[in-house]
């Protein structure tokens, strides 16, 4: 071995951080609540409320490996569900429903994505950040005019099956978050295409010169990241039997937060699928927490902000050292050829 290990003290660290913190956050949630958080009934909750941050989430990290971003996640949400609703209640029987309902919906999310990515690709617009933000507005808006203000409920039950107990008493929308990730981590590590978006990230030019199309893979991310939040509705209407036109609106933050806390960087060309499902355990874990707690919705906001605040810092902080680290390999290349 050379005398050196294959990682090094740091590298652990940087590599099982997240998972640390959630350990520590949920023994320290267990003491305040005098273990009730550890209760069956509560890990059957976070079970139920974890699928729908990590679905967006996973969607969010196609983005972020891109050097995106898409604040419009939670609205794409609320459409999706939204437009799926108000077919069921004006066009489908109660027979035909069900298929009708799921695939009105995650096909409304897909085209919604598209249109984020042909907005940066073929309008050339300056910035995700401009482009989903605008889209952000226009999804919620259209969703309000469509469901006039109101919440539709009244969905079939095999709609609603997602949202019910599976196998051994574990909610079948949990089962089908870990089936996702699985399946998303062989694509995205494994896949000619996962490899493409991994290289876009890394570097958006050489990917180009290398003869990536690179249009078509920010399109494809984007389509990705519309696709999940689709899917993260129909967890939603299975849940709660109903569609709401304001919901998720702190979807997309969540979906962020979940990616750059484990370990994705707004930079581009790093993150993996199992660190966004650490890092949105940890924001379900902190918002069942301050539940159980009784703390207040406002507070909870200013905690959720703060982690995402210092998410962000920590993912600059990991910038700079890995600059100072390709300077100073640099130097000692220069000084040993100089030798």
């Amino acid at each position: 071995m050379n005398g050196k290990s294959k990682f090094s003290i740091k590298d652990i660290i940087g590599r099982m951080g997240p998972l640390l913190a959630l350990i520590i956050i949920c023994v320290g949630l267990g003491a305040a609540t005098h273990g009730n958080f550890f209760s069956k009934a509560n890990i059957w909750n976070l079970m139920r409320q974890l699928p729908i941050v990590a679905l967006m989430g996973v969607g969010m990290l196609c983005v972020i490996l891109l050097g995106g971003i898409d604040l419009s996640a939670g609205s794409l949400l609320a459409i999706s569900t939204g437009v799926a609703a108000v077919c069921m209640r004006s066009t489908f029987s109660a027979d035909t429903a069900v298929n009708s309902i799921i695939i009105i919906c995650l096909v409304v999310g897909t085209l919604a994505g598209t249109i984020n990515g042909l907005l940066l690709t073929k309008l050339h617009l300056p910035h995700p950040f401009i482009a989903t933000l605008g889209t952000k507005n226009m999804y919620r808006g259209i969703t309000l005019v469509i469901m006039g203000l109101a919440s539709i409920a009244g969905f079939p039950k095999g709609a609603l099956v997602i949202g019910t107990a599976g196998p051994f008493g574990i909610p079948l929308s949990f089962l089908l978050t870990i089936a996702v990730f699985i399946v998303m981590h062989i694509f995205l590590s494994r896949s000619p295409l996962g490899r493409k978006i991994y290289s876009f990230g890394g570097n958006s030019e050489a990917a180009r010169l290398a003869g990536i199309n690179t249009d078509n893979v920010q399109i494809v991310c984007y389509a990705l990241s519309g696709f999940f939040c689709a899917l993260a509705g129909v967890v939603y209407i299975g849940r709660l039997n109903s569609a709401v036109p304001l919901a998720s609106q702190e979807g997309d933050l969540d979906a962020i937060a979940s990616c750059i806390i484990g370990g994705a960087s707004f930079s581009g060309g790093k993150g993996n699928v199992w660190g966004t499902l650490i890092g949105a355990t940890m924001i379900t874990v902190i918002r069942n927490g301050c539940n159980l707690l009784g703390v207040s919705s406002d507070l909870q906001l200013i905690v959720i902000g703060a982690i995402i605040v210092a998410a962000v810092f920590v993912d600059v902080l990991r910038g700079r050292m890995e600059a100072n680290a390709k300077r100073l390999a640099v130097a000692k290349e220069v000084e040993a050829a100089a030798k």
